[in-house]
């Protein structure tokens, strides 16, 4: 097995970022409200995170990298648009942990860009 030589910080925020997004799909299927739009959502996420993990070099191609995320963030914004910011399934509350989640998840990638391409 070969070791990898993708620096801590880069490998730390590649985990982060799966770890949030398999934490929302986990969300999702406890509270029985799968909802497409949101797992298709993380699903590009994880298919970066693997992408950028196993070395594809087109993972990192400014494009192709802000691309994933772009379309992270207007998946959940179609979902928002669609369904409103406030969950009826919860008396009406405001999507508190969608709005966090997203946030986190795209301005992760961020320092993980810059970190990656140096």
């Amino acid at each position: 097995m070969e070791k990898s030589n993708m620096p801590v910080l880069p490998k730390a925020l590649l985990s982060a970022l799966t770890v949030i997004q398999l934490i929302d799909i986990a969300i999702h299927a406890a509270t029985n409200q799968i909802e497409l739009l949101r797992v298709s959502s993380n699903a590009v996420i994880l298919i970066l995170v693997i992408l950028v993990v196993i070395g594809r070099q087109l993972a990192m191609k400014t494009p192709v990298y802000f691309g994933a995320v772009a379309l992270y963030a207007a998946l959940n914004g179609v979902f928002l648009a669609l369904y409103g910011l406030t969950n009826p399934e919860q008396g009406d509350a405001p999507r508190t942990m969608l709005f966090i989640l997203v946030l986190v998840t795209v301005l992760l990638p961020i320092p993980l860009f810059k970190k990656l391409k140096s």
